[in-house]
């Protein structure tokens, strides 16, 4: 449960870095949570397959690959079964997206400096035999990217080996995608992912950059889920406000990172092909950039999305409630806040009814330049006069009004309301 990086190092761990992962659950909505087992896993990924649960992920200090199951909902697990050792690995709690005959999910070789790669397992076979999977091969990202990099001169500081994290296997219809947390001159430019494209024939994985992309915190953790009824692809993204503010100023309030590493800011996003992203609302903001919202997993409950997030809470009280030493010492502890990567909280968050904030995405080629603006029922005639005067008149057209009321609008204005 602790997420603390070493003072002196870029190192995730310590002194209290675990050996394990607890399993908590929830039966009343997310209400209450208990621990119910524990595991040797860390950067796991909860799966459901052939009435099993499964987590996949790493080992907390020798980073190979490797994976457990459980056959009474996660009350007791298998012992690990290690299915990559070649390599010091890292992930995070990503999809395990099945397709046809195969799961897939993915990883960074931290080896070859942070090179994301996929694995494949053979859904008909034994997930706990390392004969059953394959890794593709392994894609760096593209470091001469100056059109990416922001007045780095400027700013007095050279500028940083672009980064892929924490990918996400996405099935686009039938294509295979991973889209990637993409760090670059070390998150000073934000809002950028990665897409990268897999195929898969059975025996190979290919496996090759696509190109970069406009997404709302981009350049963090994101995990991206497939929604069938509506049939849109969902993520929360760990928006950034500024990242030209003054860094002097953060590191003034105790801040110490960029102002594209701040995280105060949790937007919900959702996108018809993984990589054209909308803004559905806000599922947590904290005016203070000090506190954080991050690292969120959604999971569809019924009409709801429900959210887990790694949090950091209490800033205004100097985090009084916070437990560790508040200075670094001779045991490695860190002091809160160190980054917005540290956190102090596990945060659950509902938006209730969440399809309902989504446009309706898809075109309509029947549909004409007023109708195509709006959703739900068939909409009334407008007239050809009605339909002109919408078109000039744009003052009186209201975003989000129905074609019966930009009738009523256009009446308005011709008689003279407003």
């Amino acid at each position: 449960e602790y997420w603390l990086k070493r003072p002196t190092s870029g190192d995730e761990g310590g002194v209290e870095y675990p050996r394990h992962c607890k399993i908590k659950a929830s039966d009343d909505g997310g209400a209450t949570w208990k621990q119910i087992a524990t595991t040797g896993i860390t950067w796991g990924s909860l799966f459901l397959h052939e009435g099993a649960v499964y987590l996949l992920g790493n080992d907390p200090l020798s980073r190979d690959i490797r994976i457990v199951r459980s056959t009474d909902g996660g009350a007791t697990w298998s012992q690990p079964a290690v299915l990559f050792a070649d390599s010091r690995y890292h992930g995070a709690a990503t999809p395990v997206v099945r397709r046809g005959a195969f799961l897939y999910r993915a990883f960074e070789n931290g080896g070859r400096g942070d090179a994301s790669c996929v694995i494949a397992g053979d859904a008909s076979a034994d997930l706990l035999d390392p004969a059953s999977w394959r890794m593709s091969n392994k894609v760096e990202p593209p470091q001469n990217t100056p059109g990416l990099v922001d007045a780095a001169a400027e700013r007095g500081h050279p500028v940083t080996p672009n980064r892929f994290l924490e990918g996400n296997v996405v099935n686009v219809a039938g294509r295979l995608r991973v889209l990637l947390r993409t760090r670059i001159d070390d998150q000073r430019s934000a809002g950028l992912a990665a897409a990268c494209h897999l195929e898969d024939d059975g025996t190979a994985l290919e496996y090759r950059f696509g190109r970069f992309f406009a997404m709302p915190g981009g350049q963090n953790k994101f995990k991206v889920i497939h929604d069938e009824p509506s049939g849109l692809f969902w993520t929360c993204g760990s928006a950034v406000p500024d990242d030209l503010a003054p860094e002097q100023d953060l590191a003034g309030a105790g801040f110490a990172g960029t102002a594209g590493n701040t995280r105060r800011m949790l937007l919900l996003l959702y996108s018809l092909d993984a990589t054209n992203w909308f803004q559905a609302g806000c599922v947590a903001l904290s005016q203070n950039p000090l506190e954080s919202f991050h690292y969120a997993s959604p999971a569809v409950d019924g009409d709801d999305l429900v959210v887990l997030a790694r949090s950091t809470l209490g800033a205004a009280d100097g985090f009084a409630g916070y437990t560790w030493d508040r200075a670094p010492s001779a045991t490695g502890k860190a002091k809160l806040p160190y980054n917005n990567h540290d956190s102090n909280a596990i945060t659950f968050h509902r938006v209730k009814n969440f399809r309902s904030l989504a446009l309706d995405l898809r075109p309509d080629f029947s549909a004409t330049a007023v109708e195509a603006a709006f959703t739900g029922s068939p909409a009334p005639a407008i007239d050809a006069g009605d339909r002109e005067a919408a078109a000039t008149q744009h003052d009186v057209v209201v975003v989000g009004a129905s074609p019966a009321g930009i009738a009523a609008a256009v009446a308005a204005r011709r008689e003279g309301r407003s």
